[in-house]
């Protein structure tokens, strides 16, 4: 520079991202408050955090569609506890009639001069009553579950249910009954809107059924300590109770009545609250269910911040294709315009392939003679070529994989053959 004046630069750094925390450790606002002033337990991990988490990974969703599909898509079928096509079936009846004569003995309810041991003709007419009997529950069975739920089927309910249950360790059914007391319906809970409450202080005598044949039950009493339940959807609360609990809980307050009566006495409005069904993955830490990823979460949260990396890249992280760098002079003033123009108007198309660019430099004032000295240098060395982190992205997808134990065919990520080649093979 002429004068001796010396030129500054001046290098700005600036860090792109917010602090983001972990999902899982988000509280819940609001809702979590309200689950607290209920009485709920506290699950070990957010359950709608970890339905967010899945809605935003690259690796988790196609494992719990691969669990929904291959289990419970398949449908269902009833197996008979006797099969009367079987060559052994006579003999299995032989033996049901025997067990049953004992445990009537045992009650007392058996005449001592009878033998436990049934004729011929004893068994072959209980033969002929349990094939009819089998053929009756069948068909009852068909039309329960042909309308067990009431807007979609009850395949596609295990299907919610084990998305549920993979997404946040838990899944739940609200069972409904009918004037006599027998199963009705059942209803999708969705799982992030319910919290268990504690066991109860005081047992419930409750009646439980024991096998004492392969056809035949008995009821008998016990006493458990059974929880109770309670969904938060906006500013709706509702309790429910354990299923098989025969108590009468408030389905608004949560609160033990002796009988519906007094339910109503207390409170026009309310009602008995239904039963629910609660299926977890057990953890032994808590009586809520943990989700079997739950171990691979740092991976599923790294795999997510790499994709924002990469996402971010081409806004702002773009490095351009090259530099025209201008020694002993500078550009003219009508240069400077007609190279923005040429590059926004004149880059791209098979037209402009052979087009050329002509630059000029203003000389004058400089301190060797007048001469400038234009330059283009590229930069694609500089330029990224390819996403970062793809080995690492990978490691975690297989570690995600590894955690539901399917291998890259079942999620569909197996490029060098497909299932067909697998299972001829």
């Amino acid at each position: 520079m002429e004068g001796g004046e010396s030129t500054q630069t001046l290098l700005k750094a600036l860090v792109l991202g917010a602090k983001v925390d972990d999902p899982s450790s988000r509280g819940g606002g609001e809702q979590a408050l309200a689950f607290t002033d209920a009485g709920a337990l506290a699950p070990p991990y957010d359950p709608e955090a970890m339905c967010l988490l899945v809605e935003h990974s690259n690796s988790l969703r196609q494992n719990v569609d691969a669990y929904a599909t291959n289990i419970d898509g398949f449908g269902f079928r009833f197996d008979p506890v006797i099969d009367f096509e079987a060559e052994e079936a006579r003999d299995r009846v032989r033996d049901t009639l025997t067990l049953e004569r004992l445990a009537a003995r045992e009650a007392g309810t058996l005449d001592s001069s009878t033998s436990v041991t049934p004729t011929a003709d004893e068994a072959n007419a209980r033969f002929d009553e349990l094939r009819q009997q089998s053929r009756i529950e069948r068909a009852r069975l068909e039309a329960f579950f042909d309308f067990a739920c009431f807007d979609h089927s009850f395949v596609d309910l295990r299907r919610r249910t084990r998305q549920d249950l993979e997404v946040t360790g838990n899944a739940f059914w609200e069972v409904l009954r009918d004037g006599k007391g027998d199963l009705a319906r059942f209803v999708y809970v969705p799982s992030y809107t319910v919290r268990l409450l504690p066991l109860d202080r005081d047992p419930v005598e409750v009646k439980e059924r024991v096998r004492v044949s392969p056809v035949t039950f008995d009821t008998v009493s016990a006493r458990r300590r059974l929880r109770r339940y309670v969904q938060i959807q906006g500013t709706e609360r509702a309790f429910f109770k354990s299923f098989g609990d025969p108590r009468v809980i408030s389905r608004n307050t949560g609160a033990v009545f002796p009988d519906v009566a007094s339910l109503k006495t207390a409170d026009a409005t309310d009602g008995p609250a239904t039963e629910l069904l609660h299926f977890a993955i057990h953890s032994p830490r808590s009586p809520y269910g943990v989700p079997r990823w739950v171990g691979t979460l740092l991976s599923v949260l790294g795999s997510r911040q790499m994709e924002e990396v990469n996402y971010l890249y081409f806004e702002n992280k773009s490095v351009p294709p090259m530099a025209l760098l201008v020694s002993g002079g500078r550009l003219s003033d009508a240069s400077v315009p007609r190279l923005e123009r040429f590059i926004e108007e004149n880059l791209k198309g098979k037209a402009n392939f052979h087009k050329i660019l002509i630059l000029e430099a203003d000389g004058s004032g400089t301190g060797d003679g007048g001469r400038a000295k234009i330059e283009l240098r590229p930069l694609t060395d500089a330029q990224q070529q390819d996403a970062l982190f793809q080995v690492y992205d990978e490691r975690n997808i297989d570690k995600v994989g590894g955690a539901f134990r399917l291998p890259r065919m079942l999620r569909g990520e197996s490029k060098d053959f497909n299932r067909a080649t697998a299972e001829s093979a």
